[in-house]
């Protein structure tokens, strides 16, 4: 490994100007991949278009159309309900019944022309020809005998303010059809406004066009800060010649990364989002780590390239495994069964990898092509007065460290028992809406619709049948229905083809025959919301109270066990809120056996390089610890589990698996010197320590930035991983140094016993 690094200086320093050519061009080819990034806020990003659930959904959606786009109607019933207001919205129901983007319209006016067709002469006597101009008509359809709203009028008008107008479009419509089908919706009545009467329109398709709007914004705010924190950092800190030069090196690798992404389609989502000033405090590292050692270097050899070939000869192991050990940890992200913690796994993967090669190539060349013409006595100068103080600070810490090797290891083993007791405690959220930003116009949209219908939506089920029509099934459905209403009490109605037939036929399913009579009186506008044209598919439906995903996620998987279908009968969880409860599972469910296998695979990779087990050991079991600790301070700051803090633990694996692969490198190293273990932890600590105490401060400051984040999301993840990074630190600098000291010293003892039991 020694021959193959300093061969790979020699050839940077050979070639150097090839390679900046080369990063050059590479750079320029990244710029147009980069452009082609296009965000992904929908539900594909939290469920693969592949699973089971996709393609239930996605048969639905063909039967009976999308998310419904609602109109809501704002004002008094009589300025609703006026002759000029009732006119524009029969306008719009005739322009829009005929747009083929549009499967069904359901509002006041369909209630009404409905009743115009049931009126009898007798009422006509009384309150006239049945039109839209005609009050009397409008007054007897729109309230009852007590001048209540009408049962037929409830569902769409939900209080004496408020009125709905319902709009299905076509199922699996793209993302950008969607939205222009309720853009064109709002157009139409800014052109056509409403008489004393505000409209809102209010779709899932805006509110994700509003979050990636949203996304975009603050991508570049997080980037703003990302960069001033790192030059301040740097700045104060990293006090060496080109200091800022870390900072150039990792946003040649994130350029190359975006540039990847855009190539191979990878969206930017919530979680990738994140990736950027994840990858600023992570990727500065490596140019960190080889610049620091070069420092240290110029001080033993007399030129720069010998500086060079020896930093990298002595860095280019341990960090490599460091890498490898970070690579294993974030490839361990694709097991994820939501595609936008896979894409971030993958970002940050290329990403790291790309800040590696960077450093390796990119920094060596600017340095050398810098600093050869340099006085060598003024760059040792410069290397002096940089390390010095840290160093000192360094060294104190770490003869405490040892001296006090009991009370902290005991201290740190509570920590972690604790952690792993509270872990379980730890609160969930994956709802959508709580993880974005919380101040957009959309979502406040939503929130009101929800108080005003005083619901939160509604469970959706697909059933699937040779004839869902058939008294059998019919039966089962209204029984389901019935148990499933009485069992839940967050479930407020039930509408299907059984409560359509059971209603009709006074509470009970009859026969065939008056089955077809019943579905064949029904006007085909809410027959087809419910059956599909061949019978063998239907849709039942449940309005539900406003509850946490989490408590939706639970109420599904309970009523699919309830369910108990006749053989021949499928039935199937689909729609928006079956879509994000999936998230509880395939996110939350998997964390601990992720983290398990993540751990597992770092510690073979580890034990495979190393070929000691000691150090395999003292390398992964720290890590262990920080992910209990991790545990114990979400839950002591309140800190929930979402989809990227629940992958938290992976990032530490990686953190913290490269400061301990880069302290034992070193401690290693300085013993084989000769030093006793006492001595080699105490200036492992004072050398490598600076480089690690400066790289975690600006991992510190990449995480940190994330707290600046308007998406909820984003900014939980950044204090939870402010604080892990931060306990990497400890674990490295305070707590396993005592601890492998002592073993070391305990292993030496036992060798003369050993030898004189055998003598």
């Amino acid at each position: 490994m020694k021959r193959i690094s300093e061969a790979l200086a020699r050839f940077v320093l050979r070639r150097s100007w090839w390679l900046l050519l080369i990063v050059l061009l590479v750079s320029g080819a990244a710029i147009p991949g980069a452009t082609m990034l296009a965000p992904d806020t929908g539900f594909d990003s939290l469920v693969s278009p592949g699973s089971e659930l996709a393609r239930d959904n996605a048969r639905y959606e063909e039967h009976f159309g999308g998310e419904p786009i609602i109109v809501l109607l704002e004002g008094s019933l009589d300025d609703i309900f006026s002759t000029d207001n009732l006119a524009v919205l029969s306008r719009f129901e005739q322009q829009f019944s005929a747009d083929e983007r549009y499967r069904s319209i359901l509002g006041p006016l369909t209630v009404l022309r409905a009743a115009m067709e049931e009126v009898t002469q007798e009422q006509i006597q009384l309150i006239g020809e049945p039109a839209l101009d005609n009050p009397l008509f409008i007054a007897a359809v729109l309230y009852d005998d007590e001048g209540a709203v009408s049962p037929a009028m409830q569902s769409l008008i939900p209080d004496e303010n408020h009125a709905l107008v319902l709009v299905v479009p076509q199922g699996n419509l793209e993302d950008s059809e969607a939205l222009r089908a309720a853009r064109d919706i709002e157009d139409f009545f800014i052109v056509y406004p409403l008489s004393g009467v505000e409209t809102t329109v209010i779709a899932a398709t805006k509110l994700v066009d509003a979050i990636s709007s949203s996304m975009g914004n603050n991508m570049k705010v997080l980037l703003a800060l990302a960069l001033a924190v790192m030059v301040l950092i740097l700045m104060v800190l990293f006090r060496v010649r080109w200091r800022l030069l870390s900072i150039f090196m990792v946003g040649i690798g994130a350029l190359w990364m975006f540039g990847i992404m855009g190539y191979v389609s990878i969206p930017l989502t919530m979680a990738t989002m994140a990736v950027l000033p994840i990858l600023i405090g992570l990727g500065v590292d490596y140019s960190i780590q080889f610049h620091n050692r070069y420092q240290e270097e110029l001080l033993r050899t007399k030129t720069v390239g010998e500086a060079i070939v020896s930093s990298m000869s002595h860095m280019f192991p341990s960090v490599g495994i460091a890498l490898l050990a970070t690579v294993i940890g974030f490839i361990t992200l694709y097991i994820s069964e939501v595609p936008m913690i896979r894409d971030f796994g993958v970002a940050l993967t290329v990403g790291i990898v790309f800040s590696y090669l960077v450093a390796i190539f990119l920094l060596h060349s600017i340095i050398y092509r810098s600093d050869k013409r340099a006085p060598i006595a003024k760059l040792r100068k410069e290397s002096t007065e940089a390390s010095g103080r840290i160093e000192r600070s360094l060294l104190r810490v770490g003869k405490l460290a040892i001296n006090q090797t009991l009370w902290i290891f005991i201290v740190a083993v509570i920590f972690a028992v604790a952690g792993g007791v509270v872990d379980h405690w730890l609160p969930k959220n994956t709802d959508y809406e709580d993880l974005m930003p919380q101040n957009i116009t959309e979502l406040r949209e939503v929130r009101e619709l929800r108080q005003i219908v005083g619901s939160g939506g509604d469970i959706r089920l697909l059933i699937e049948a040779d004839d869902v029509t058939s008294p059998e099934v019919l039966s089962w459905l209204k029984g389901y229905e019935d148990e499933a209403l009485a069992l839940h009490p967050e479930l407020i109605l039930a509408n299907s083809p059984a409560t359509l037939v059971s209603e009709a036929a006074g509470g009970i399913i009859p026969d065939q025959e008056q089955i077809e009579a019943i579905l064949a009186a029904t006007p085909p506008l809410y027959l087809d919301q419910l059956l599909s044209a061949d019978r063998t598919t239907a849709s039942a439906s449940f309005i539900i109270e406003h509850i946490s995903l989490e408590a939706v996620h639970d109420l599904l998987q309970d009523m699919k066990a309830e369910a108990e279908p006749p053989s021949g009968v499928t039935i199937s969880p689909v729609g928006s809120l079956a879509l994000g409860a999936s998230t509880i599972d395939a996110v939350v469910g998997k964390r601990f056996m992720m983290n398990l296998i993540c751990l597992g695979a770092v510690f073979v990779v580890l034990l495979l390089v190393y070929r000691r087990l000691r150090l395999a050991l003292f390398t992964i079991i720290p890590v262990g610890a920080v992910i209990a600790w991790s545990s114990l301070d979400m839950y002591l700051i309140g800190i929930p589990l979402n989809p990227l803090t629940a992958v938290m633990g992976v990032i530490i694996i990686g953190i913290c698996t490269e400061f301990m692969v880069l302290l034992m490198g070193r401690y290693e190293e300085e013993k084989q010197q000769g030093l006793s273990p006492r001595e080699a932890m105490v200036k492992a600590i004072s050398k490598i320590g600076r480089a690690i105490v400066i790289t975690a401060v600006t991992t510190l400051g990449g995480f940190g930035v994330l707290i600046a984040s308007n998406f909820v999301m984003i900014r939980d993840f950044g204090i939870a991983t402010v604080v892990s990074v931060f306990l990497c630190l400890v674990i490295t600098i305070a707590v396993m140094p005592g601890v492998i000291v002592w073993f070391d010293n305990w292993r030496a003892k036992k060798r003369p016993r050993r030898r004189l039991k055998k003598a």
